[in-house]
Formats: C-alpha cells, sequence, structure tokens
C-alpha cells in the first residue's frame, strides 16, 4: 500500500463570517491549500468533507466541484461528531493507500456561531429521554460532571482547570488564526461567571466559524510538491458504546476507553511509544478535560497532570508540550473543521513554521472526540526526511 503525506493546508483565522456562504469558505482555504502545495486543481482526485447538512443537504461536494470545474475520482461527505475531520483524513488516506487517488483534499467549513446551531431544539433528541432534562443547556454538564468526578478522585481544584485555560490563551496570543487573543490570568477565570459548575466561562470553548483544508497525495509525489512533506504514520480509532454519559455503570467519567484505545492503536500503528511524540493537539472543549485526555494518551499516569499543569510540563519547553496554538479554548472551536485546525498546527511544528515552535519536533500527535469522549481517533504524524 502507499505512504501518504501531506504537502498542503489552508485556513482561515476562526471568528464570525455571517456575511460568507460556507461554499465561498471552503473555496478560499481549499485555493490556499492548493497554492501551500504546489497542486493545480486539475491534478485533485479525490475531494471529501464534513458535513454541512443544514444549507446544502449533503450536495456540498457536488457544489464545490462545479464551482471548482473538477471531476474528483472519489468524493464523500463523513460526519461522527467532533471527530468527523479526523475521519475525513482518514478516509482520504485510505483512498490514496489503496491507490484509488494520488491527490486529495480534505476541508470543513462550518457556520456554528453564525447559524445559531446549538441552539436548535433538536439537539435535545441526542440525548436519551431521562438525561435530556439536564441537557437543555447543551453538552456542557455531561463535562462538568466528569471534572467534579475528576477532582474527587484526584484532588485536582478549580485553579488547576484554570491554569489550563491561561497556557492555552498565552499560546493562542501569537497563533493569527485564534479568535481568543486577550491575555487572562487564574484569577480572571475563577472570576468569570459560572456555566455549569465547576466550569465557567473561560473554561469552556467557544462555538464559532471557521474554515481549513488540508492536501494529501502518496508519499512518492510528495517531494515532487514541496520540500517539507509531513507524512501519517499511524492512526487509532475507538467508539464507546454510549453518547456523553456511558450507560454501562461500571465506566469511567475520568478515564474515556475510546481515548485509552485510540491511542493505543495509533501508537501500535506508528511503532512508537508517548514519550517519542515531541508535541501534541488534543482535543478538550473544557478546561478539565486538558488534564484527563493526557492521560489517557499515556503522556502522564492517571492523576499526574494535576501536578504537571502546576510544574508547566505541557507548557513550551515542558516534558510534552500540548496545544501549542491555543487549543480548542481560545484558538476556538469551529467543531467540524476543528481537528483540521490540530492538524494544520502539527504539521506547522513539523515544518519548523509554527508561531511557538517546539525546536526539533519531528513527531506529532492530533488527537479528536466526539460525544464526551464517546468517540476517538488520535493521529501520529512524521516529519519528512
Amino acid at each position: 500500500m502507499n505512504k501518504v503525506a501531506i504537502i498542503g493546508y489552508g485556513a482561515l483565522g476562526i471568528g464570525k463570517y455571517p456575511r460568507n456562504t460556507e461554499s465561498e469558505l471552503a473555496l478560499e482555504v481549499i485555493r490556499l491549500a492548493l497554492e501551500d502545495a504546489g497542486v493545480a486543481k486539475d491534478e485533485v482526485e479525490g475531494l471529501y468533507a464534513t458535513p454541512n447538512y443544514i444549507t446544502t443537504l449533503g450536495l456540498h461536494l457536488s457544489i464545490l466541484a462545479e464551482y471548482l470545474r473538477v471531476s474528483p475520482r472519489s468524493m464523500a461527505e463523513i460526519g461522527c461528531g467532533g471527530i468527523a475531520a479526523g475521519l475525513t483524513l482518514k478516509y482520504a488516506a485510505n483512498e490514496i493507500m489503496l491507490g484509488n487517488v494520488r491527490v486529495a483534499v480534505c476541508f470543513g467549513a462550518v457556520r456554528e456561531h453564525s447559524l445559531g446551531i446549538f441552539k436548535r431544539q433538536d439537539f435535545l433528541e441526542m440525548f436519551e429521554p431521562l438525561t435530556r432534562v439536564y441537557a437543555q443547556g447543551g453538552v456542557i454538564w455531561a463535562y462538568a460532571c466528569s471534572a467534579r468526578r475528576y477532582m474527587h478522585e484526584f484532588g485536582a481544584t478549580e485553579e488547576h482547570f484554570a491554569l489550563a485555560a491561561v497556557r492555552d490563551r498565552n499560546a493562542a496570543m501569537k497563533n493569527p488564526l485564534a479568535y481568543f487573543k486577550e491575555k487572562i490570568t487564574v484569577d480572571d477565570v475563577l472570576r468569570s461567571p459560572v456555566l455549569s459548575s465547576p466550569i465557567k466561562l473561560l473554561d469552556a470553548s467557544a462555538a464559532r466559524d471557521g474554515a481549513a483544508a488540508i492536501v494529501l497525495c502518496t508519499a512518492e509525489d510528495a517531494r515532487k510538491y514541496t520540500d517539507t512533506p509531513v507524512y501519517i504514520r499511524g492512526i487509532g480509532e475507538h467508539h464507546d458504546n454510549s453518547a456523553f454519559v456511558p450507560t454501562d455503570r461500571c465506566k469511567s467519567i475520568t478515564s474515556f476507553e475510546a481515548n485509552i484505545l485510540a491511542a493505543r492503536r495509533a501508537f501500535e500503528a506508528a511503532k512508537l511509544e508517548p514519550k517519542d511524540v515531541d508535541v501534541a493537539e488534543v482535543y478538550a472543549p473544557f478546561s478539565p478535560q486538558e488534564l484527563m485526555v493526557p492521560e489517557d494518551l499515556g503522556f502522564f499516569e492517571k492523576g499526574e497532570m494535576v501536578k504537571a499543569i502546576e510544574e508547566g510540563e505541557t507548557e513550551v519547553g515542558g516534558r510534552i508540550p500540548i496545544n501549542t496554538d491555543g487549543g480548542l479554548l481560545s484558538r476556538g472551536h469551529p467543531a467540524m473543521a476543528t481537528p483540521f485546525y490540530e492538524t494544520i498546527s502539527i504539521i506547522k511544528q513539523l515544518r519548523g513554521e509554527a508561531p511557538n515552535q517546539i525546536a526539533g519536533a519531528e513527531i506529532g500527535l492530533m488527537h479528536c472526540e466526539g460525544g464526551m469522549l464517546n468517540n476517538a481517533m488520535v493521529f501520529i504524524f512524521e516529519r519528512g526526511d
């Protein structure tokens, strides 16, 4: 099978785009990605996207193919909550490995803020009838229950969660794609309005608009386009038998099977271990999960992140730098495109062009999740030789 390389990317700053359609946003980031990769649009054989059911009835790719005047051999619009972009990348990589296409473009273009997606009443239908009473305000209650349990089990405090939010904000201040860049302190986080205790406003990510695209090709073609290819070395995936709150009574809500197994499979495929990773992007919509996810991924033992966040072990210069672009909390969170932004952050690190550059970074990890860590994917990326 063919090895897969990432050769280009394009992204818009996360924000608010009330006057632009998703198609307009998509066209711009595809243009930027193809330009970065040095790929002509007529070379694109695969076109893959995250869902846009609201405005295009699932025909987003057909509309884009018409606008671009391209006739792909393979197309797919893929959804599964927050891992949609991860699955899109995996699908493209599989098509390349199978020899069905040689050059593929993946993209996500969403206007979560402008369309007010999370204010829709049918959002409640995602939850079991017995839990819908808690879901009137969205998904935050489930993450808050998880946070409170982590505090009980491992002695974490609201100050520890706030440290993660501050770390992300400090990183975002140098990221041109990030939305939230005003400096904050631990006290600012602790004094911000309570959303669902212990989660406060500055502990939470915000739905925003955004668009990002990534160009992939066979490894044998990569050097034809770029001197700085990034290779996909391993992919892991797992889906738990629950949605938001595990219904199996024995399951933890501070350690998540989907994360653990996805990471294990990715490292096995890559023939690497967590200690080999130089930089990581983790998908944590709320600051408490910034402590839980790195433990599930194998960077720390359970409960160790309480001390690690105090000692700066996940900051630039620490044992494992995490979310060096601001993460979901400060970069902003257009969910269906978020894993693309995470991947672009890793690409920049491995190319040596990141705003918060990790010196000599060779191996990067991208994690994404859907539900409340019920669906998870982990990607291991490697800098080209």
